[in-house]
């Protein structure tokens, strides 16, 4: 009698195991789709950032349910730009400057019954980089910016060009990298300006900011890249009368047909820490060095004799910097 009762009792525990196993799993896949929060949906552009007119692409993501069984509608306005199941991303071209791209996203997971709405709005803003070298040498009157060599100090800018940015004026903060290396002494509240030395070894600098306002409303980002260039001697004639003639550089060769004649050599692009005693100056004339002039970068020539050549050949060199010398050759017909 005992055993039956044993035999009856086990039996109804394998009954309720067994009724569990096939049960269970059904409720709790049920509440595990309604769980489903819109803060679990997550939603990435590339690029982060975009500029008016970018090829931009908005992915969906989530760890708490399968979004490629999920049936998901994009909708833009009142038109609906893509839908179906497993359709996670959208790819667009992002509008003009100071405009608005709207979208709203509905998802309904699989086994579910309720919608997860997501909304997102896509203000594409566009910042400039300007730059400028701090300390390389050019010429009075010269037009063009001063351009980098190896060990120039330069001083990057960043400039906003649509209206969305520009209202943040006073409010923004800066983000600078330098060859991917965040630089973050140099970013901030209000810092839109960076100032770096470049590498004698480098041949150019990649610089990229993203500028976002306080409220994190819009964005912007840009990079550039900043190339070193090689400094260069350029002579001119200095004329008693009328000074240096820097509308006339003097190219490989020139013609000589006064008693005498002044030579001016301009160093354009050497970094000059304090001034120009910076810079030594090696001159040769037919191969033979010279005295450097008391004025280190005016030579004068008096010929004892006319007619042949005269070769002056100088070299520039920066005491302050390592290997950051140039030199130029002038042939001069007497």
């Amino acid at each position: 009698m005992y055993k039956v009762k044993i035999i009856k009792i086990k039996f109804f525990l394998v009954w309720v195991f067994i009724f569990g196993i096939i049960c269970i799993p059904s409720f709790s896949f049920a509440e595990m789709q309604i769980e489903v929060q819109s803060d679990e949906v997550n939603i990435e552009m590339s690029p982060r950032n975009p500029q008016p007119y970018d090829d931009v692409t908005i992915t969906l993501s989530s760890y708490a349910t399968d979004l490629n069984k999920a049936i998901i509608v994009w909708k833009t306005g009142s038109s609906t730009v893509l839908s179906g199941i497993g359709k996670t991303s959208y790819s667009f071209k992002a509008s003009g400057p100071n405009t608005t791209n709207f979208f709203d996203i509905s998802i309904t997971p699989v086994g579910s019954m309720s919608n997860i709405n997501k909304k997102i709005s896509i203000t594409p803003s566009e910042i400039e980089i300007m730059w400028e070298s701090v300390n390389g040498y050019t010429p009075p009157f010269y037009r063009g910016k001063s351009l980098p060599s190896s060990g120039s100090f330069i001083k990057a800018v960043a400039i906003p060009n649509t209206n969305t940015i520009k209202s943040g004026s006073g409010s923004i903060t800066y983000n600078w990298k330098n060859n991917d290396s965040a630089e973050v002494d140099s970013s901030g509240y209000n810092k839109n300006s960076y100032i770096f030395k470049n590498n004698m070894f480098d041949n150019k600098n990649e610089i990229s900011v993203v500028a976002s306002s306080v409220d994190g409303k819009y964005s912007a980002e840009n990079s550039i890249q900043i190339p070193t260039y090689k400094p260069k001697i350029i002579f001119y004639k200095k004329s008693p009368t009328e000074g240096i003639l820097y509308n006339n550089a003097l190219d490989k060769e020139a013609y000589m047909s006064e008693e005498e004649m002044t030579i001016l050599a301009e160093p354009y692009f050497l970094t000059l820490q304090n001034n120009e005693n910076d810079l030594t100056y090696s001159w040769q004339i037919n191969g033979e060095k010279i005295v450097t002039p008391s004025k280190k970068n005016e030579l004068t020539v008096r010929p004892t004799s006319r007619g042949g050549y005269a070769t002056i050949n100088l070299i520039i060199e920066n005491v302050n910097e390592l290997f950051q010398e140039v030199s130029n050759q002038l042939k001069l017909n007497l």
